[in-house]
């Protein structure tokens, strides 16, 4: 019991500060980005398509220690890709980070399969790739398409699920939503602040020095004289 209480409050604190840290500087941390992300999204898809559980955090509850593994090595990977290939690191997380998105349709799209058009499992589990699949790519187009606001975006969403994850946040509570509500918005603040004032430094670098007008330097020749 007490090292099951343990083991909580561990999963708590790294959920905490693994969501926390993409919340608030994802943008700006590729590498942190591009391993939290991975980690989370891979151990989701393991838990929802091989395990058979709910989310990632699921499988330390069942103890699926090859999954825990591998998703962990996936983290370490994406740790590394994003420190030393920057020019990597956002089309993954795009690509990851849609996946991961089009997981929370896979649940709806198995039901729609199985449920209302009476079709088999393994029917429904290939709409459900195809779903992910289909995230995946999209989540790469928002990337190439538009960086840095795609990137506030989808540490936002992740950043919030993992923290939400961690404290074992019931989905259907109105204070629930309240709470994700409000550290989505303030994460969304402040990766946006941040991004703002880079582009006002980088414009200050690129402005051009104003030419020195004849008259003064006419006046300077006069002055030295």
């Amino acid at each position: 019991m007490i090292l099951q209480f343990l083991l909580r409050i561990l999963l708590i604190i790294i959920g905490l500060f693994l969501g926390g840290t993409i919340l608030f500087v994802g943008r700006r941390a590729l590498w942190a980005t591009l391993g939290i992300i991975a980690i989370a999204s891979v151990a989701n898809l393991l838990a929802v398509l091989v395990a058979g559980v709910e989310s990632g955090r699921d499988l330390l509850e069942i103890q699926a220690w090859l999954l825990v593994g591998i998703a962990v090595t996936a983290g370490v990977l994406g740790i590394i890709i994003g420190y030393y290939r920057s020019d990597l690191a956002i089309p993954l997380i795009g690509i990851i980070a849609g996946a991961n998105v089009g997981l929370w349709l896979y649940d709806i799209a198995f039901f729609v399969v199985t449920d209302a058009a009476n079709m088999s499992e393994q029917v429904a589990i290939i709409v459900g790739l195809v779903v992910i699949f289909i995230g995946a790519l999209f989540g790469m187009w928002l990337v190439r398409q538009s960086a840095d606001e795609a990137l506030i975006l989808i540490t936002m969403i992740i950043g919030a699920e993992l923290i939400q994850d961690a404290l074992q946040l019931s989905k259907n509570s109105s204070l629930t939503a309240i709470i994700i509500l409000s550290l989505a918005l303030a994460g969304v603040l402040v990766q946006y602040a941040n991004y703002i004032r880079e582009i006002k430094a980088t414009n200050q670098l690129t402005e051009p020095v104003p030419a020195e007008s004849s008259l003064a330097y006419f006046q300077d020749l006069e002055l030295a004289d």
